[in-house]
This record gives C-alpha cells, sequence and structure tokens, in this order.
C-alpha cells in the first residue's frame, strides 16, 4: 500500500488494512496489527492521526461497536 514505507528488505513490515468509513465520509482509516493491539491512522485533507487500540487476542473485526 505504501503508507509510511521506508527501511531495507530486512525491516519488520506492517500490513495496513483499510477500513470503510460511512455517513459520506472524506477520512481514509487503516489499522495494523501490533504486539497487545491494534494501531490505527486516520486521515482526511485537514490531517491525520493515529491511536492504539488495545485487543491483546486481536478479536476486533474492525467494525464499530
Amino acid at each position: 500500500m505504501g503508507l509510511f514505507r521506508s527501511g531495507n528488505s530486512q525491516s519488520p513490515e506492517l500490513i495496513w488494512e483499510a477500513l470503510k468509513n460511512t455517513n459520506g465520509s472524506s477520512s481514509h482509516t487503516y489499522r495494523t496489527k501490533i504486539p497487545g493491539g491494534w494501531l490505527v491512522t486516520v486521515s482526511n485533507t485537514q490531517g491525520a492521526g493515529v491511536t492504539f487500540v488495545p485487543d491483546a487476542k486481536h478479536e476486533w473485526d474492525g467494525n464499530s461497536v
């Protein structure tokens, strides 16, 4: 996908999954598994943010509760 791509062939790889946004949102949301949970990033024309979502067993299916 190329999001935050850097490093070399020996670097660990983050595999980003796109999450759907509803209600006409122009935001782009992605998540990747990391130890203990998920790293989630949201971006739009106004800016971007990253947060950690704790989920040790990676049970979150990506949907809102």
